[in-house]
């Protein structure tokens, strides 16, 4: 059922810059309506009726999509309507897609930038657009949906958005606006997927216990090098290594929270300008010194992480449960010499619960919003409440019952289609066809998904060590800076992180004695960091005012 099609970049990989009106002719975007307009098109042609959406809609409905291709697929396809999933959708809603891809996140801000908007388009805006979600309404992108149009517009999004506080803030703005359709994780399991790993195949033919403290990890990595002769015991790179301490792989044992930034008893703090930062740079120093750590860690790409693990050239790594995990439990599965273990993140001392970890909140990643551009913009949120339905649901999380998954003991159980396609496509290949829960839309996120995804039980055995953790009373919320703050915030962190980058680099490797620690702390507030903490500071006391 897959589409053979290769993809033709001069057509489908639509550049923002290159855009017209008239391939945006679905939005009419020519002219972007105000808050008002779109307010009373709303009122005139609401398509709810007590409280209910009867799908598919009638009419033949029609909006202009905008997103970013998917890796996934691309290769494949040259349109999400054109997936299965995208095939389904429309039949099921009722709504023909009208799409528009760009290349990249990049791209997609020379879209937002060009005036010339989609009816709806999916995109992180937290993450890619200075400001996010807020500025992007005052920069008159995203319309600002009031809870009375969510309600009798989209009353099945409303009924999970108003069901849960936390989760309410989390799709406003400071204003008050609901700014799109979220991705919303549906289970706290779902809020963690990566960590540390190591080859727990060679710990136990050394006699080894899966280490907890950061004492024991050492031992284990000095034991891979004197006894196993292991080239680099600790492969990561220093994305990885900048990923671990912001997410407490290896903070706890010295009294730091994270190096990210994070709260404490309602107080904002930024991890690297914490002094007890010291004593992890030392303990990452001595690793680098020994030559436990890879010495090429600034510069190593990914791939070598990766060949290096699988080689028994490294014992010792950390990542996702998905992609960096299972990809490396997958091809060497038939190796009966080969196994992987996740392990906590590290402590001080044996049975101490970490205080930090991979830890998302409810609400994550991109969100689907409604254009200023659109004149339908009952229709764009009937289209994307679907998503919250019961048949919504499954569709986004599993698929088509029969192709991708088949019901089993009242379970959706994914089908060899999709997790041993007969066409070679790894399961995140074949699930992006059918299902769109292996990245984020305007659903929500169901565990079931997740656990089927992760078929190795040594993936679903690590996703248990490392959601156990306190990261939930540290984490710091979906906050939104103030858009007056927003430009001198942007740049201070800029300024600050880069800075951190550097000198964390050169702490490790001995380039900067740590005797000079205070004076990058001192180099820190120079900078601005206290008023960076401000800013945010004043962003979580106006979320928990909401």
């Amino acid at each position: 059922m897959r589409m053979k099609n290769k993809l033709k970049k001069g057509v489908s990989l639509v550049l923002a810059s290159a855009l017209t009106a008239a391939s945006l002719s679905a939005c009419g975007s020519e002219k972007k309506n105000t808050t008002d307009e779109i307010a009373a098109a709303a009122e005139a042609s609401s398509i709810v009726e007590n409280d209910q959406i009867t799908y598919p809609l009638e009419g033949g409905k029609k909006l202009s999509y905008a997103m970013t291709l998917a890796t996934a697929w691309s290769d494949r396809y040259d349109s999400f309507a054109k997936l299965p999933l995208g095939q389904k959708l429309q039949e099921d809603t009722g709504v023909e897609l009208d799409m528009v891809h760009v290349e990249n996140k990049q791209a997609m801000n020379l879209l937002l930038a060009s005036g010339e908007f989609t009816d709806i388009l999916g995109f992180n805006f937290q993450l890619n657009y200075t400001g996010g979600e807020a500025k992007a309404i005052a920069d008159g992108i995203i319309y600002p949906m009031s809870e009375e149009f969510v309600q009798k517009n989209a009353p099945d999004y409303w009924k999970v958005i108003s069901s849960d506080p936390d989760i309410l803030r989390q799709v406003k703005t400071p204003e008050g606006d609901i700014y799109g359709f979220a991705f919303i994780l549906g289970d706290e399991l779902l809020k963690t997927g990566s960590g540390l790993f190591v080859r727990d195949d060679w710990c136990k033919e050394l006699g080894i216990e899966l280490p907890e403290t950061a004492d024991e990890y050492y031992e284990m990595l000095k034991a891979f090098k004197e006894k196993k002769g292991v080239e680099i015991p600790l492969c990561v790179n220093s994305d990885f290594l900048n990923e671990g301490l912001e997410r407490g792989y290896f903070t706890s044992p010295f009294g730091l929270v994270t190096t990210d930034i994070y709260v404490d008893n309602g107080t904002v703090k930024f991890g690297y300008a914490q002094p007890e930062y010291k004593g992890v740079l030392e303990w990452f120093n001595k690793l680098y010194k020994e030559g436990l750590l890879d010495p090429n860690f600034s510069t190593v790409d990914k791939e070598t992480i990766i060949a290096n693990m699988l080689t028994g050239k490294s014992g010792a790594s950390s990542g996702a449960c998905g992609s960096v995990l299972g990809t490396l439990l997958s091809t060497n599965q038939n190796d009966p010499n080969y196994s992987l273990a996740g392990i906590k993140n590290l402590v001080a001392k044996k049975g101490d619960r970490p205080m930090y970890g991979h830890y998302n909140t409810d609400v994550v990643g991109g969100i689907t919003a409604i254009t200023t551009a659109c004149k339908d913009p009952a229709t764009a949120a009937a289209y994307l409440n679907y998503g919250y339905t019961e048949e919504g649901h499954m569709l986004y999380n599993f698929g088509t019952e029969g192709v991708s998954y088949e019901m089993q003991d009242g379970k959706p159980i994914f089908t060899d289609l999709v997790m041993d396609n007969p066409d070679g496509l790894t399961p995140q290949q074949a699930l992006s066809e059918y299902q769109l829960a292996y990245g984020n839309g305007p659903f929500v996120q169901d565990k079931d998904y997740l656990l089927q995804y992760y078929k190795w039980d040594a993936q679903k055995d690590a996703l248990n060590k490392w959601s156990d953790t306190d990261a939930k009373k540290y984490k710091l919320p979906r906050v939104t800076v103030k858009s007056e703050d927003t430009g001198e915030y942007t740049n201070l962190i800029s300024e600050l992180e880069t800075y951190r980058d550097e000198m964390t680099i050169k702490f490790i490797r001995g380039e900067e004695s740590l005797d000079n620690f205070d004076q990058y702390l001192s180099t820190l507030k120079s900078m601005g960091i206290d008023r960076a903490q401000e800013i945010v500071q004043q962003a979580v006391e106006e979320y928990n005012a909401r």
